[in-house]
């Protein structure tokens, strides 16, 4: 048998990868007594020795599988690294940006702007001072701001 107590293997639910908690021959039907990794759930199923032998065993208790797709990888961690990099970068919003905000646009949005109660605000200045660079750095710290609650 290649399934062991102990293990974690998918293809016994479609739901979800499972714990095996026990195996019992039956002859030429096999019962497997299992927790869902997920859901926590247990349950116990009888499957046939094809079936047993068609389960992919993840990993074993305290071991790690590391053969999965390194550039994979990389993507998700960069990708985690980014959808949660406003919560620790004050100024995230002008780091995630293609637009190069002068200090004083930074500095009316992060200094007075966004430390008021009510974000409603009538921005004018003259010609070319950088309203719409403002507005967008307060539109996208509020969102940012939004999403931590």
């Amino acid at each position: 048998m290649s399934v062991s107590p102990g293990q974690i293997v998918k293809n016994l639910i479609p739901s979800e990868p499972v714990t095996v908690n026990q195996v019992q021959d039956l002859g030429r039907m096999i019962s497997l007594a299992y927790t869902g990794v997920n859901s926590n759930i247990s349950s116990n199923k009888v499957i046939t020795r094809d079936e047993f032998e068609k389960l992919e065993v993840l990993t074993s208790q305290g071991i790690f599988n590391f053969t999965g797709d390194p550039r994979n990888f990389a993507l998700f961690a960069e990708a985690e690294r980014i959808d949660s990099a406003y919560q620790f970068d004050p100024l995230f919003a002008v780091n995630c940006s293609i637009v190069d905000p002068l200090p004083h646009q930074v500095e009316a949005v992060y200094k007075y702007l966004l430390p008021l109660a009510k974000i409603r605000f009538l921005l004018a200045d003259d010609t070319g001072a950088g309203k719409t660079i403002m507005t967008g750095l307060v539109s996208c710290s509020i969102t940012s701001l939004r999403r931590l609650r």
